[in-house]
């Protein structure tokens, strides 16, 4: 085995990320399934609620913050 390591080895996966921040508070990613929207990565706070647009009254996606 010359070069090669485990793919399973902790140490050679990418570092974590940190969670990303909306209005000053840690947000985690969470699944979102409704009828109609579809389903997709929303961003939730720490307490377990959604952080909710204003504009469409969806939760947020957590790649748009």
């Amino acid at each position: 085995m010359s070069g090669k390591s485990s793919k399973n080895n902790p140490e050679a996966r990418g570092k974590v990320t940190a969670l990303r921040k909306y209005n000053g508070k840690n947000v985690k990613p969470v699944l979102f399934i409704k009828s109609g929207v579809g389903r997709y990565i929303a961003a939730a706070f720490e307490d377990g609620n959604l952080a909710i647009d204003k504009n469409t009254g969806l939760p947020l996606a957590y790649k748009s913050i």
